[in-house]
């Protein structure tokens, strides 16, 4: 269980960091606020839906059935 909270504390940390930079990065191009707040909160959801049909895309390709390959990393 230990290794669960670390990893789920390591996920959320990186999280905050990733929509921070997002936030950081928005703002400095474009000066607005309200701006910066969208990109940063709709990018992280638009990168997971495309990465779930990159790790789809991946498996087909390799001819991997299902997600058992991650379950061994």
């Amino acid at each position: 269980m230990r290794a669960n909270s670390r990893a789920l504390k390591k996920a959320l940390g990186f999280s905050v960091v990733h929509f921070m930079v997002g936030l950081a990065v928005a703002f400095a191009l474009t000066g607005q606020v309200a701006v910066a707040l969208s990109v940063a909160l709709v990018e992280p959801a638009i990168n997971a839906v495309i990465l779930f049909f990159h790790a789809r895309w991946e498996e087909r390709s390799q001819g991997v059935r299902g997600f058992d390959r991650f379950s061994h990393a």
